[in-house]
């Protein structure tokens, strides 16, 4: 398995979370494969900060 590194601000990191989530949400029951690879994902990201 390959693996890639990639840096992100605050407000990217954001973004890329509530995406993920958005995406998740628009899958029914028919795509649990893909449900489950978009939740391992976010489980990898760390809780973006809050913007301050």
């Amino acid at each position: 398995m390959d693996r890639y590194v990639i840096e992100v601000t605050d407000a990217e990191l954001t973004l890329l979370t509530s995406a993920l989530r958005s995406y998740l949400a628009d899958f029914g029951h028919d795509e649990a494969d893909l449900q489950r690879s978009v939740k391992e994902l976010l489980a990898k990201l760390p809780d973006p900060e809050p913007a301050g």
